[in-house]
C-alpha cells in the first residue's frame, strides 16, 4: 500500500482561509443576527406634522432605528432590524409644523407617540402616530399599564379602537381616494384639536392635554380625576372636568358642524362615547342605567341632578327628554312616556321607547343623542341602543282612511306604534301592558289618549276619540283594555300562556271608529290585530 503525500498550504491559501475564517466567526458571533431589516413607514398626524424628529425605540426607550425627519406629508420611512420586530416597539416624534384642524393656525407639535405590540409588524407595515397613539403610549410609558391595559382603557372611554396601521387624512381637506377608515381616522383625530378649542385652550396645548387624558386614564375612568385627585393640564390653570368624556363626544359633534370635509354620514362615524356626567351651567347631570341597557323598545333610567354651586341633590325640576336617531341621510325622534317622574331626593324616572338599535350587529346605523332638558339646560348622552332580543319589544298597525304626510311630499297610512310595557302573572292568569305612540311625523310620537288632536290644524288632522284596545291569545275570546293613562293600556287574567314557553299576545286597536290593520287595508279577520311573541316568567 502505498502512502499518499501530501503538498504543504502556501502562504496565500494559509491567509485566505484564516481571513475567511475569522469573517466567519464574527458573523456567528454578532448580536445582530444577521444584516436584514424590515421597512417601517408612517406618518405623524395631528393634521400632517412635517419637519418631526422621530426615532424607533424599544420598549425600554432605546433608540434601534432613526432618528430621521417627517416629510412636508407628515411622512417618514425608516429600516428596522428584523431582531427586534418580535418586541414592543414605540415611534416617538416631537416637533415639526401641522395646520390644526379646529382653528386653521400653524402649530408647533409636541410629543407625539405609538406603542405596537410585539409580532405585529412584517413587511411593508405602518405605523402612525396619532393622538389617541399618543395617549395610549403614555399609559404604558408614564402609568405603567400593559399595552393591552392601555387600549382597553382607552376604547372605554373613547368609544372606539384605535388603529395604527391606518394612515389618517386631513379631515379639512381629504386626500383624494383616502378611504372610509382613514376618513375616519382623520375625523377622530381633528376631534382632539376641536376638543382644545372647545375647552379654550390655545391650539399648541392639545399635547399637554393628551398627557392630561393619559393621566386621567391611569386609573381606567375617564373623569377628570386620577387616583391623586384632580388632573391639572401642564402649563395652563385649566384642570380636566368631570365630563371630560362627554366633551370629547361633543367634539366630534362640533368639528362635523363645522370644518369637517370628509362627507362621512352618521352612520359611518362609528360610536360616540356614552358619557353618564354632564356639567350644564347649573347642574351636576348623571345618566343611572336602569336594570337592561338601552335597547330597541322599552328602556327605563334615571336622571340625577345635583347643584353644581353647593353640591346638593336638586328635586321639584322640570326633567323632560327629547331623543333623537342620527342615521345616514335622515334623522327622527322616537316616543317617551312623558316628564320624568320627580322621586324628590333629586333623581328622575325616566322612560324611551326606542323605535331603532343603533347598530344591527356589525353595522352601524347611526347614533343617538338624548338630549335631557333641566329646568331649561340642555344635557346630551349618547347612549348605545341595541337591538331587542327575545320576546316582541314592538307592533305596528296602521290606519285605513287615516293618512299622515310622507317624508316625499306624499301621503302614507299612520302608525302606530304599540311598545310591549310589561308581562306579569302566573301561568293562565298574565297581564300584559302596552304603550301605544301615535306617528304625527317623523319627528312627533305622542302618546295616545282618549280625545288627543293629532296633526292639529293641517289636512291629516285627527281627533283621536272611542278609543279601543282588546287582546287575546287564541283570537277567539277578547279582553277590552283598560286604560291606564298617559299611553298605556292593559289587560289582566289573561288565560293561554305558560310561563316558560313561548306564546303569542295579539292586540287590535280602533280610533275614532276605525279599526287598524297591519298592512292599511280594510279590516278583515287576518289583518286587524298585531301579533307579540312573548315569553311570560323569562322578562318582564
Amino acid at each position: 500500500m502505498s502512502i499518499a503525500h501530501h503538498r504543504p498550504f502556501s502562504s496565500t491559501a494559509i491567509a485566505t482561509l484564516l481571513l475567511t475564517t475569522l469573517i466567519f466567526g464574527l458573523t456567528g458571533c454578532s448580536s445582530s443576527g444577521g444584516s436584514s431589516t424590515t421597512a417601517i413607514s408612517g406618518s405623524v398626524f395631528a393634521a400632517p406634522v412635517a419637519g418631526a424628529s422621530c426615532e424607533i425605540q424599544d420598549n425600554n426607550g432605546t433608540m434601534i432605528a432613526g432618528p430621521i425627519t417627517t416629510s412636508a406629508s407628515g411622512q417618514y420611512s425608516v429600516n428596522v432590524h428584523n431582531d427586534y420586530l418580535a418586541d414592543d416597539l414605540m415611534l416617538v416624534c416631537s416637533g415639526g409644523s401641522y395646520t390644526d384642524e379646529a382653528d386653521g393656525s400653524t402649530q408647533t407639535a409636541g410629543t407625539m407617540a405609538a406603542y405596537v405590540a410585539g409580532g405585529t409588524l412584517g413587511s411593508g407595515a405602518d405605523i402612525h402616530a396619532t393622538p389617541e397613539s399618543t395617549v395610549i403610549h403614555g399609559l404604558v410609558t408614564q402609568h405603567g399599564k400593559t399595552f393591552s391595559e392601555a387600549s382597553t382603557a382607552f376604547t372605554t372611554a373613547f368609544g372606539y379602537t384605535p388603529d395604527t396601521t391606518v394612515a389618517p387624512t386631513d379631515a379639512t381637506n381629504p386626500a383624494s381616494g383616502a378611504t372610509n377608515a382613514q376618513l375616519l381616522a382623520g375625523l377622530r383625530a381633528a376631534a382632539f384639536s376641536q376638543l382644545t378649542t372647545d375647552m379654550s385652550l390655545t391650539p399648541g396645548q392639545q399635547f399637554a392635554l393628551l398627557a392630561a387624558l393619559a393621566q386621567d386614564l391611569s386609573d381606567g375612568i375617564l373623569d377628570g380625576a386620577d387616583a391623586s385627585g384632580t388632573i391639572t393640564i401642564n402649563g395652563t390653570a385649566t384642570d380636566l372636568p368631570v365630563d371630560i368624556q362627554n366633551l370629547f363626544g361633543a367634539a366630534v359633534l362640533n368639528f362635523r358642524a363645522g370644518n369637517d370635509a370628509t362627507g362621512l354620514n352618521n352612520d359611518e362615524i362609528g360610536a360616540l362615547p356614552f358619557a353618564k356626567t354632564i356639567l350644564t351651567s347649573t347642574y351636576r347631570v348623571d345618566y343611572v342605567p336602569g336594570m337592561m341597557a338601552a335597547m330597541q323598545g322599552k328602556t327605563q333610567f334615571q336622571i340625577r341632578l345635583t347643584r353644581r354651586d353647593n353640591d346638593t341633590a336638586e328635586s321639584g325640576a322640570t326633567v323632560t327628554l327629547m331623543p333623537m336617531m342620527h342615521m345616514a341621510t335622515m334623522n327622527h325622534a322616537t316616543p317617551v312616556e312623558g316628564d320624568c317622574t320627580d322621586n324628590s331626593d333629586g333623581t328622575y324616572d325616566c322612560t324611551v321607547y326606542y323605535l331603532m338599535a343603533s347598530a344591527m350587529g356589525d353595522m352601524s346605523m347611526g347614533y343617538w343623542d338624548l338630549k335631557v332638558m333641566a329646568n331649561g339646560e340642555q344635557a346630551h348622552f349618547y347612549p348605545p341602543v341595541m337591538m331587542a332580543m327575545g320576546d316582541t319589544t314592538r307592533a305596528d298597525l296602521k290606519g285605513v282612511a287615516d293618512e299622515i304626510m310622507s317624508m316625499t311630499g306624499g301621503t302614507e297610512k299612520r302608525r302606530y306604534h304599540i311598545f310591549k310595557s310589561s308581562l306579569t302573572g302566573m301561568t293562565n292568569d298574565h297581564a300584559f301592558q302596552i304603550f301605544i305612540a301615535a306617528r304625527e311625523s317623523m319627528m312627533s310620537f305622542p302618546a295616545l289618549i282618549d280625545t288627543l288632536v293629532l296633526n292639529a290644524t293641517t289636512m291629516y288632522e285627527l281627533t283621536a276619540t272611542t278609543l279601543m284596545v282588546e287582546m287575546s291569545t287564541d283570537l277567539s275570546n277578547w279582553c277590552i283594555a283598560t286604560d291606564d293613562g298617559n299611553g298605556y293600556w292593559s289587560c289582566s287574567g289573561l288565560s293561554g300562556l305558560t310561563n316558560g314557553t313561548e306564546g303569542q299576545i295579539y292586540v287590535k286597536l280602533s280610533v275614532s271608529g276605525e279599526q287598524k290593520t297591519i298592512n292599511g287595508m280594510a279590516a278583515d279577520s287576518t289583518n286587524d290585530y298585531a301579533t307579540f311573541m312573548v315569553t311570560p316568567g323569562m322578562s318582564m
